[in-house]
């Protein structure tokens, strides 16, 4: 094969290897949508088959204790749910006004110190209706960075059955991967408002407790 062919001979197999990668990129892209939207219609599933039980995730979590209007009453119980092999956890309670109660998520780093991720937000209904980040004195966690805690948000699992009812785990297992893209918005806006309070009030916002929430994110499961 003289010059002019093999340089021809490989301006094509390049152009095929071009369009092979851009096919399966779309492809990839697609299967994540899919899998998003997947997961949130099996959410969905979960709050209708509760529903038909006359039931829902807050009344399941709540575990049989009365509800009160009081931060350091956790259900299902003290401590919450925690995965010893995985080092995720949860517990939920309630305090704050425009919601019936949260679920607080958290992960265990390569120190073993405890970094709270998501707070998410439900209704009367059971039903999730939001997500935000905390300040740190909300839950006296290490503070790191949004770049660790995408990677310990992205890897978030815990086993559906250290609860009696596995759906309550399945249901916040799946929010960490249906809503990820949000997640990783909460982490890089509450970053930058850290940043902005730190360049505006010369001081770290840890402590202030004039801010509890420091991003949100609305979110609505279609039943």
């Amino acid at each position: 094969m003289n010059r002019r062919k093999f340089l021809k001979a490989g301006f094509v197999l390049g152009i095929g290897i071009i369009t092979s990668v851009k096919i399966k990129a779309t492809t990839i892209i697609t299967n994540v949508y899919e899998t998003a939207v997947e997961l949130k219609e099996r959410i969905a599933a979960i709050i209708l088959e509760l529903k038909k039980e006359g039931s829902n995730l807050v009344k399941k979590i709540m575990n049989g204790k009365k509800y009160e209007y009081d931060p350091y009453v956790h259900y299902p119980y003290d401590g919450g749910i925690k995965d010893e092999n995985s080092g995720y956890q949860f517990f939920y309670h309630i305090h704050r006004e425009n919601e019936y109660g949260h679920f607080h998520t958290f992960a265990t780093d390569e120190y073993g110190d405890l970094v709270h991720l998501v707070l998410i937000s439900m209704n009367e209904k059971g039903e999730p209706i939001g997500l935000a980040s905390v300040n740190r004195w909300v839950t006296g966690d290490k503070f790191v960075k949004a770049d660790v805690l995408r990677k310990l948000a992205e890897k978030f699992y815990i086993e559906p059955g250290l609860f009696k009812d596995e759906r309550i785990v399945e249901f916040v297992n799946y929010i960490f991967r249906a809503f990820k893209n949000e997640i990783n918005e909460l982490f890089a806006e509450r970053d930058e408002w850290i940043n902005n309070y730190v360049n505006t009030k010369f001081n770290e916002p840890f402590e202030d407790r004039d801010y509890e929430i420091l991003s949100f994110k609305k979110i609505n499961i279609k039943i």
